[in-house]
């Protein structure tokens, strides 16, 4: 893959593109001239990596996406910690990373929505990269604890669909740059499948 001469390659040039494009206005209200313009590359190299701004849209979404899981991951995966503290950690890393982005997470949570089939499959599989996060969390706690329970994986994705949709409320009632507001009842709603999980 040819790289421009800063060393970044085209397509991620691109995706960044998309990124600082998205700060100033919806998917629907841009066009791939502006991506383009936005990375300074041309407009055959775009269609050489995208199909269209929506591909290049779920691109974004899906790499964005991979870094605010690997906060996540990075946060929740603490050493040392019991699950409470790393449930804690988690929330609270995650929140404030996409908080500090407030534009961005804007748009990329309310576009997806616009998306159709190919909108609603990228969000299902972040969604459930994520719910599996939290699940080997707690199977490392299990390692430890052998006589904890297992958790529901259905329940798992049901709380981080929860979340999702809170974090989606706040978002569209104006709030984007609040979303560690949500620290609390984030840590509440897992904590509380782990005890509904043990005492059962």
């Amino acid at each position: 893959m040819a790289l421009t001469k800063d060393g970044i390659s085209p397509r991620s040039r691109l995706i960044a593109g998309m990124a600082k494009v998205l700060e100033q206005r919806a998917l629907s209200e841009l066009y791939a001239d502006d991506v383009v313009k936005e990375a300074g590359v041309s407009k055959r190299t775009f269609y050489q990596h995208f199909a269209n701004k929506e591909d290049c849209f779920l691109a974004l979404y899906r790499e964005n996406s991979a870094r605010v899981l690997g906060v996540l991951k990075e946060a929740s995966g603490s050493v040392g910690l019991s699950a409470l503290e790393r449930i804690q950690l988690g929330a609270k890393a995650y929140l404030a990373f996409m908080q500090g982005q407030s534009a961005l997470m804007k748009r990329l949570y309310i576009d997806i929505l616009y998306l159709g089939t190919e909108g609603m499959k990228a969000k299902r599989e972040v969604l459930q990269q994520f719910a599996d996060v939290l699940l080997a969390a707690y199977d490392a706690e299990r390692a430890l604890v052998p006589s904890l329970p297992p958790l529901d994986p259905e329940l798992v994705l049901a709380i981080v669909a929860g979340i999702n949709e809170l974090i989606l409320f706040k978002i569209e009632d104006g709030h984007a740059d609040r979303l560690s507001d949500l620290e609390s009842v984030s840590q509440r709603l897992i904590l509380g499948q782990l005890l509904l999980s043990q005492a059962g």
